[in-house]
């Protein structure tokens, strides 16, 4: 309305334009706006009128009696059709906002549904013949050495279940050291027990969800799994499975405690593995903790495997030092690394595989050596 009286005032527009667009204007009012606003516009329309505020802008004279009569004539109609359209789009937007909720919902109860049936589907399979043909392929891994077995049994496992994500580390004390697994690795190669809730629950009850911990608001400041399985008896856990991520619609209780099944099996077996590691121990390892080249060239081979196939790191160092030393130096070895010595005179050559170990740790060992003793690279 500003914008027409300022081109009038000007000269811009002609008056008797001004007026018609002044009149069609209240009208488009009234009928986007409805009834009340219209009023509202009326009342000020009025005043205007009734104060001939019009004369002083237009300097022309109008019939006000005229122009009152059509913007009332014809105004209210339009407002209260303008009202009941007003109303009707409102309730259209709330039967829109109520159906879109309500699709949202029934969206969210399929998938509960889908997640429901498919789990269902998983458990029926898995108490008929499922868990028979995992231990079987199982069975078939003719392995006599318990890191190798670990490997092979990991991507059987992660397959079986359809799980992208499978880790297998090895407990040493209250220490952890990772040996295998499928999928993207979160956690460190090495570390703590008491730095994840979920693995050290597992290692304490056999095993432990995400879902628990958060029940009981006792999650770590460090990285939590979504659930870990212990693989061996609560006094003697060798080790634990644990899966750091999955699909929320395959991970549900019935899935640990399939996997709880097999890992006892896994145990077992582990057993009579290591009964034949300490039959080859007795065979290829010397007597100063050493081992013969031939069970050395043997790791070395596993360990290239499971660094091809799962991303597991290891390094390999070549020292020689004098053979006073020997006994000291073989002192700073993990139990999971391989040595292979071979004496010459009064010197000694130490070939090493350091498990798990990438080249920032490999550094770190031949420094700490070097700031102990008088060793060389070879």
């Amino acid at each position: 309305m500003s914008v027409v009286l300022l081109l009038t005032r000007i000269g811009t527009l002609p008056v008797n334009y001004s007026v018609l667009l002044l009149v069609l204007g209240s009208f488009l009012w009234a009928v986007r706006y409805g009834l009340a606003l219209y009023v509202f516009g009326l009342i000020v329309m009025e005043i205007i009128l009734l104060t001939r505020s019009f004369n002083n802008i237009f300097e022309y004279k109008f019939n006000f009696e005229s122009i009152s009569l059509i913007l009332v004539i014809g105004g209210l109609p339009l407002g209260i059709l303008g009202e009941i359209f007003r109303k009707r789009i409102k309730t259209l937007e709330n039967e829109k906002s109520k159906l879109q909720s309500d699709l949202e919902r029934l969206y969210e109860d399929s998938l509960a549904l889908k997640t429901f049936i498919e789990q269902l589907q998983m458990r029926i399979y898995f108490e008929g013949e499922g868990l028979i043909v995992l231990l079987e392929r199982l069975k078939e891994l003719e392995i006599f050495d318990v890191d190798e077995i670990i490997t092979r049994a990991i991507g059987l496992i992660a397959e079986f279940f359809g799980l992208t994500n499978l880790h297998f580390y090895k407990m040493e004390g209250n220490f952890l050291r990772y040996v295998a697994g499928t999928g993207k690795k979160l956690l460190p190669n090495a570390f703590e027990l008491s730095k994840s809730n979920v693995i050290e629950r597992a290692a304490r009850k056999g095993s432990c969800t995400i879902t628990e911990v958060l029940m009981e608001g006792a999650l770590t400041e460090t990285y939590e799994p979504w659930f870990a399985v212990a693989v061996g008896e609560r006094e003697r856990v060798f080790g634990l499975l644990v899966s750091e991520e999955i699909e929320p619609s395959k991970f549900s209780q019935v899935l640990v405690r399939y996997i709880q099944s097999i890992a006892s099996w896994l145990y077992s077996n582990i057993g009579v593995v290591a009964e034949h590691e300490k039959l080859m121990a007795e065979r290829f390892k010397n007597t100063d903790g050493t081992w013969k080249e031939e069970y050395y060239e043997y790791k070395k081979q596993i360990m290239n495997k499971r660094s091809e196939r799962f991303g597991v790191p290891y390094r390999e160092v070549c020292l020689e030092y004098n053979a006073i030393l020997h006994e000291s130096i073989l002192g700073e070895l993990r139990k999971s690394d391989v040595a292979c010595a071979v004496r010459s005179g009064e010197k000694v050559r130490l070939k090493v595989l350091l498990a798990v170990c990438d080249d920032s740790g490999r550094e770190r060992f031949l420094e700490r050596l070097k700031q102990k003793y008088e060793i060389q690279s070879c």
